[in-house]
């Protein structure tokens, strides 16, 4: 009976498109394991843990927009997904989660290994397929943009003696849904393009209608309109960096978002102004501010008919000082350092940025971007949890790559380089900002009047290092307290642990919040 629901739920995955699938290996999940090992035609990354496995599947699905699976045992085992879980589901993104369980009658009982699996994942999942021996099975033929759980009920005896299928034989063609766009209504007020969290696909589709469109366009890094690109318009004289000093110097009665939920503290503060109407376009059906006032929310769909209409462009008032100058002037600050980050780029690397201070840093440091370097990051929850986890699995198709993320980060996800001597070789750059701390607190407003002894608790002061961290998953190393510290990095899997110069990060952004 095993046997049965085994190649019932491999099936089913196979013709949902799932081509990879990341294990974590127990007891109860070895049937699973055994059946998916004897198959063709799909890819399997070894965990031995569940957490890396559900944020490296994340990253595989971000980079390459394809459903993937992860497998689990039973028990806490499949408690550990439910922050990757949070993830998927406010990045629309198509994880599939695979636990195995102990059959139903054991539940409400404290037996071991059994907790209570069906609907573990509440609101954040779009179903929980329970399946068990004996009972009818409906499975979807096509995945929403949101994750999936499927609970397996194996029960004993767990022999590990199952065939395989061929993955490749089942796949279907799920032609993507295109419905007729939405009427939607635009103000008449002086309007500016915010856009963020576009996979590069999405940006080769936004760009001609910006083009056409001709408004100033303020750009995150995620927004993967930044540099040239051979496939689309030039749209290099309509960018903007996403910079606080741009918001400020700038009168708008309108703002357009386009893509995910952008990173700046801007964007929070609309909150508080109902007068400013909002219009997002994304794949995702949340609007990213919580009041209803002048804010609509309308499908991917909307974009074409956006690029025929005829706006007042936003009055942008030139910068009293340049960010730009600040950035040299202050060469070993935070936000310097991710400009002699960004000077290293090549054309085609993927480039995984942090929450939390990295990805605004970034922002910041906008320049000379190279061709076809793309940019991503975790923007679901703001969360800092299996960055460097959905990081590896996003480099998994890139010979090139690097991540840039903060120290509480790295901490928060050392388990994460188990993966990499299954991943394809290349140059992965893990470059990490160690200040001490969880320093994005003290440029908190509310935060500053605290005193000492409770900010240093907020921000998780600390003196490690992390070479003993590249030592034990054999990384290289470097350490680098200059610019030129980042220049000619061996070929290969490499830790940079920049240390930035804490008084002159305080000197930038005193000088670029006069």
């Amino acid at each position: 009976m095993n046997a049965r629901i085994i190649r019932s739920t491999l099936t089913a995955l196979a013709r949902m498109g799932v081509a990879e699938v990341c294990l974590a290996a127990g007891a109860r999940n070895a049937p699973l394991i055994t059946a998916l090992m004897a198959s063709e035609g799909i890819k399997i990354w070894s965990f031995f843990e569940e957490r890396s496995a559900a944020f490296f599947a994340l990253g595989r699905i971000q980079a390459d927009r394809q459903p993937v699976a992860v497998l689990t045992t039973s028990g806490t085992a499949a408690a550990e997904l439910l922050p990757a879980v949070i993830e998927a589901y406010y990045q629309g993104l198509p994880l599939v989660l695979v636990t195995a369980d102990r059959p139903r009658r054991y539940r409400g009982t404290g037996a071991p290994q059994a907790i209570e699996q069906k609907d573990l994942f509440g609101a954040y999942v779009s179903a929980c397929l329970d399946v068990e021996s004996g009972s009818h099975m409906s499975w979807p033929t096509r995945l929403d943009a949101r994750p999936l759980h499927i609970n397996v009920c194996l029960d004993e005896p767990l022999d590990a003696t199952h065939e395989g299928i061929d993955f490749l034989a089942h796949h279907q063609p799920h032609p993507s849904r295109s419905g007729k766009p939405p009427p939607y209504l635009l103000s008449g007020e002086a309007t500016a393009v915010l856009v963020s969290g576009l996979h590069p696909t999405e940006a080769r589709e936004l760009a001609p209608v910006l083009a056409s469109l001709g408004m100033p366009v303020i750009a995150e890094l995620t927004s993967n309109l930044w540099g040239a690109w051979s496939d689309r318009p030039a749209i290099d004289h309509l960018l903007l960096p996403a910079s606080e000093s741009t918001f400020r110097n700038m009168k708008i009665g309108q703002v357009i978002r386009i893509g995910g939920i952008p990173s700046s503290r801007w964007w929070r503060d609309l909150e508080n102004r109902p007068q400013i109407w909002v219009t997002n376009i994304s794949r995702l059906s949340f609007p990213g501010l919580a009041r209803t006032q002048n804010v609509q929310t309308l499908p991917w769909s909307a974009l074409e008919a956006l690029g025929a209409r005829k706006l007042m462009p936003a009055l942008i008032k030139p910068e009293t000082h340049l960010t730009s100058h600040w950035l040299k002037e202050f060469s070993l600050s935070e936000p310097a350092w991710m400009g002699a980050v960004m000077n290293q780029l090549r054309s085609s690397d993927r480039v995984f940025i942090g929450n939390s201070l990295p990805i605004r840093e970034m922002n910041l440091a906008v320049h000379g971007i190279g061709q076809g370097i793309e940019f991503f990051a975790n923007r679901g929850a703001n969360g800092i949890d299996g960055l460097v986890s959905t990081w590896l699995g996003a480099s998994a198709s890139s010979r090139s790559s690097w991540l840039v993320v903060g120290d509480l980060s790295a901490l928060y996800d050392l388990a994460a380089p188990w993966i990499m001597p299954q991943l394809p070789q290349g140059n992965r750059r893990l470059v990490v900002i160690n200040n001490g701390g969880g320093k994005i607190f003290s440029r908190i407003s509310s935060l500053r009047s605290l005193p000492e002894d409770a900010r240093q608790v907020i921000e998780n002061n600390h003196r490690i290092t992390f070479a003993p961290w590249a030592e034990m998953w054999g990384l290289g190393y470097v350490r680098a307290t200059k610019p030129e510290h980042l220049m000619n990095l061996p070929d290969g899997a490499m830790l940079v642990e920049v240390i930035p110069d804490a008084e002159q990060t305080e000197a930038f952004y005193a000088a670029i919040s006069v």
